[in-house]
């Protein structure tokens, strides 16, 4: 999310592209479909290098993560959700 974020912020269709890209597979790998399907149309919008509505995108990705990793820690307990700033 913060190489997302920050490749907004640079308007850097490309990054924006590669980083959602890289995102989804690693959403889908975990079933995580919402986010899936955000990345997707994020990775378009960098692919058309049309980004003036990421921003909301990057919002709904960040709360389904949430939701995903709220989930997970539900599931198989506490240790599995990274510690801050190391999936960066």
């Amino acid at each position: 999310m913060e190489h997302l974020r920050s490749a907004l912020a640079q308007q850097d269709a490309r990054r924006v592209r590669d980083r959602a890209h890289y995102l989804r597979g690693s959403s889908l790998v975990l079933g995580a479909t919402v986010v899936a399907r955000c990345c997707s149309a994020l990775e378009e919008m960098g692919r058309n290098s049309e980004l003036r509505d990421a921003a909301p995108l990057l919002d709904q990705i960040s709360g389904a993560l949430e939701a995903v990793q709220t989930e997970l820690a539900h599931r198989l307990g506490e240790s599995v959700i990274p510690v801050d700033g190391s999936a960066a």
